[in-house]
């Protein structure tokens, strides 16, 4: 199998996260996004994906981190790329955007100017993910730099101990993400093992895998109709089995979907600023008087998908705009048909 196809059945997966995640951030948690009250299927479906939302997102963070991991000495490099890919956009785009959202009019989360401008320290919206995947690179950055991932039982073993940290009670303070950091660690370490043993996963699981995903989401949305209370805790034996078994069961179905290919070359973007384009979705049909759920989800699900691709498009044409708002790299001018990872910066 191709490198190129890999890449294609990948950006694929990266797509249906970026759609799963613009999805959830429309319809919101109670009381936020569009306020969508108990019994829509909005609802339903906004709760039941609750397991494989960012799960997948971090799998795929680990899967291309094994393509384009440390070699030699190129960890000062490394450590240099990693904060203009995360940290740079963090300070750019997430501590401007909570404090917008704590002085703007009509926001349905009420944030304090003090906690905004501290953001970049504990997290304040959906850049808590910035901060939580910064730490893991770091972390799984050192273990491979010192040579300690050498073997597949290594990985065997980060796996059993992110497991373990995982099911732990969080700390009391949220200094810097380290929670979502603990949270995601180990998704991250199932994409590194998914690479590894890619091959084998997609001969052994190329007919069941698909369908034990498509019956993990069936059960799912049915907890989710009978008592959202069963699934929204995402720090638990069940969420950490069911994120692990979903993104490997998609990583097995060797599916491509050009227009999701398409929009997981542009999922940085996608990730930084649809929340913005979905939040002005909502206030113009507000102001035009619509109420329809489906017109309002539609509607803040298309604008939180494609203005960030437009916005990302305009960006990448100017050196500062491009570091400073999308975290890449100085020489870059234009956006390519594939934007650069996450991992791979």
């Amino acid at each position: 199998m191709s490198s190129k196809k890999k890449s294609l059945e990948i950006e694929t997966l990266r797509g249906l996260a970026c759609l799963l995640l613009v999805l959830y951030h429309v319809i919101g948690p109670l009381g936020g996004g569009l306020k969508i009250d108990l019994g829509s299927p909005f609802r339903v479906i906004a709760d039941s994906m609750v397991y494989v939302r960012m799960p997948l997102f971090t799998f795929i963070s680990g899967y291309i981190y094994s393509i384009y991991k440390i070699r030699g000495n190129d960890f000062p490099a490394y450590v240099v790329g990693k904060v203009r890919r995360i940290i740079v956009p963090l300070f750019c785009v997430g501590v401007p955007f909570s404090v917008l959202q704590a002085v703007g009019p009509g926001v349905n989360k009420d944030v304090g100017v003090v906690d905004a401008l501290l953001s970049f320290y504990i997290p304040v919206n959906h850049f808590w993910f910035l901060q939580a995947v910064f730490i893991i690179f770091m972390f799984v950055g050192v273990l491979e730099w010192r040579g300690l991932l050498q073997t597949a039982t290594r990985l065997y073993v980060l796996l059993a101990f992110a497991a373990g940290v995982f099911l732990l009670p969080p700390f009391a303070v949220d200094a810097f993400g380290i929670n979502g950091a603990i949270y995601l660690l180990p998704f991250f370490v199932m994409g590194m093992i998914g690479h590894e043993k890619v091959n084998e996963i997609r001969q052994t699981l190329k007919v069941i895998g698909p369908l034990v995903f498509v019956l993990i989401a069936l059960v799912l949305l049915y907890v989710a109709t009978l008592d959202r209370e069963l699934i929204v805790d995402r720090r638990s034996l069940v969420g950490l089995l069911v994120g692990c078994v979903s993104c490997v069961a998609l990583l097995s179905s060797n599916w491509q979907a050009r227009w999701l290919i398409w929009l997981g070359g542009y999922s940085y973007a996608i990730f930084l600023f649809h929340v913005l384009f979905a939040a002005a979705s909502r206030f113009a049909l507000a102001r035009l008087g619509v109420d329809d759920e489906s017109v309002l989800v539609l509607s803040g699900v298309v604008c939180g998908l494609l203005g960030p691709v437009l916005l990302a498009s305009l960006f990448s044409r100017f050196t500062v705009t491009s570091l400073l708002f999308l975290g890449e790299r100085a020489t870059r001018r234009k956006p390519p048909a594939v934007a650069v990872p996450l991992a791979q910066a």
